[in-house]
């Protein structure tokens, strides 16, 4: 009966040790996806702010773009007034 007690005991030691495994391996699988979640909810975010400051440098573009449209037409014109009046200095 001592022999059936002590492969009781053996069993029940291994057993628990190999449950104990798993648990252990299971929570450290839910922190590692709880961190790896977090991470994806900060790059979210980021990428949604960097998305905004990409529209918002794009208006800016446009912005300057257009205004160096203007400032082309602006020199060209000038550009005319300063040839006649070498013209009419001549």
């Amino acid at each position: 009966m001592e022999l059936w007690a002590i492969i009781f005991g053996l069993l029940l030691t291994v057993s628990s040790g190999v449950v104990s495994f798993f648990a252990g391996l299971r929570k450290s699988r839910n922190d590692i996806l709880q961190a790896m979640q977090k991470s994806i909810n900060m790059l979210v975010d980021e990428n949604g702010k960097l998305v905004k400051q990409v529209v918002g440098m794009n208006d800016e573009i446009i912005g300057l773009r257009k205004e160096n449209g203007q400032l082309k037409k602006t020199v060209e014109t000038l550009n005319k007034k300063i040839e006649q009046l070498k013209k009419q200095k001549k």
